[in-house]
């Protein structure tokens, strides 16, 4: 099949626009989409200091190449790279590599020293399901820690629009739409901003840029459990019928949460983390007592 936009073979189809596109216009295509998103939002001012995620996954090895390629010649703003080992076979070391490819400076910490175990060992004793929400909690903590004291004013993570989508599904599913509607835009315990510029991207798009760029390889698979898990399998069955639904959804979570957002939540929200309670009590808060023995400082 043809590029939509020349007549080099197409590597990539578009469901939700109907366009092949080769490599070339792939790349322009990605690559405008995410710009849109920091300009829009305001994410790349003079002065920032950004860092990029990286725990060993090919997309965020994509977004590090991606703000690489947009911020080399500036001067007005810094790029780094903040590596966390969870404890995974081989994750610290790929993501050292994405950064070292890219020169770009790196900040280092793992969970064995900061927290002393690691996920998988949190799998081991909590099971996947709460070992998900556990390990987002700590290496969102220990990111944050880390920004503080380097001086890193934004949080670059690789969310696309598949995420919001099924998390907003999944909670509407479940009666926990709050979870969605009042969810933080910053990381961890000192909330330090966060900044998404593939939101507006389809995860399979955001592999096969990081196939292109050299970022790296990797399985778009899903990574969700438990509700997450059984909410996606059926978005995704009625996205190959419907291919925008996952965008429509993805909007109609943020203008649902812009609305909520400018009056009271209907829950009690913790006063340390502003998360949403959940029976008088607040997860996040819970996991760190366990871990830190504390509310996390």
């Amino acid at each position: 099949m043809q590029c939509a936009a020349c007549r080099r073979e197409a590597v990539v189809f578009q469901p939700y626009s109907g366009k092949h596109l080769c490599p070339v216009h792939f790349t322009k295509d990605f690559e405008a989409k995410a710009k849109r998103a920091i300009r829009r939002n305001r994410w790349l001012l003079p002065g920032d200091h950004t860092a990029v995620v990286l725990t060993g996954d090919a997309a965020q090895a994509a977004l590090l190449v991606f703000l690489h390629k947009l911020t080399r010649d500036r001067r007005d703003v810094r790029l780094s790279a903040i590596v966390i080992d969870e404890g995974t076979a081989g994750g610290a070391g790929y993501a050292r590599q994405a950064a070292e490819r890219c020169g770009i400076g790196i900040f280092a910490g793992s969970f064995a020293e900061r927290y002393g175990t690691t996920r998988e060992r949190i799998v081991r004793d909590e099971g996947a399901v709460a070992a998900g929400r556990t390990c987002r909690v700590l290496a969102g903590d220990l990111v944050a820690e880390i920004a503080a004291a380097n001086g890193i004013t934004r949080i670059a993570v690789a969310t696309t629009v598949d995420d919001p989508a099924t998390r907003f599904f999944s909670d509407l599913l479940n009666g926990t739409v709050e979870r969605t509607l009042f969810a933080a835009e910053t990381v961890g315990l000192l909330k330090i901003p966060v900044i998404q510029p593939f939101m507006d991207i389809p995860k399979t798009e955001v592999y096969r840029y990081a196939e292109l760029t050299g970022a790296g390889t990797g399985d778009a698979g899903s990574s969700a459990t438990g509700e997450e898990s059984d909410a996606e399998a059926v978005l995704a069955a009625y996205d190959n019928r419907h291919p925008a639904t996952r965008f429509a959804l993805a909007n109609l979570a943020k203008t649902l949460a812009g609305i909520a957002k400018t009056g009271s939540p209907s829950r009690e929200t913790c006063p340390v983390y502003g998360s949403i309670r959940e029976g008088n009590a607040c997860p996040a808060c819970a996991i760190r007592q366990k871990y830190t023995g504390g509310s996390g400082k």
